[in-house]
C-alpha cells in the first residue's frame, strides 16, 4: 500500500511539471508576439527608408545638399535598416 501512495505522489508531480512547462511556454510565446508587435510599431517601416534614401540620393546628386549631410543622413537611414557601411 505505502507504494501505491508513493506512485500516485509521482504521478502528479509529473503532471506538475508538464503544467508548468506549458504554461512557461505559453508566456514565452505571448512576450515574443508583444515584442514583435513592438518591434513593428516603432520607426518607419523598411520601404518607407528605401524611400527616403532615394529623396537623398536625389537631392545630392542634384547638389541640393552638401557631401556631409549626405553622408551623415545616409548613416542614419542605413542604421534604421540594420545595414552597416564599414
Amino acid at each position: 500500500m505505502a507504494s501505491k501512495g508513493r506512485e500516485s505522489w509521482d504521478k502528479r508531480q509529473r503532471e506538475r511539471t508538464k503544467k508548468d512547462k506549458q504554461a512557461a511556454k505559453r508566456a514565452e510565446r505571448a512576450e515574443r508576439r508583444n515584442s514583435e508587435n513592438e518591434l513593428e510599431d516603432e520607426g518607419p517601416n523598411e520601404a518607407e527608408l528605401y524611400e527616403r534614401f532615394a529623396k537623398l540620393s536625389a537631392s545630392h546628386a542634384n547638389g541640393e545638399i552638401d557631401d556631409e549631410t549626405f553622408e551623415e543622413k545616409k548613416e542614419e537611414i542605413f542604421e534604421l535598416l540594420g545595414v552597416q557601411l564599414h
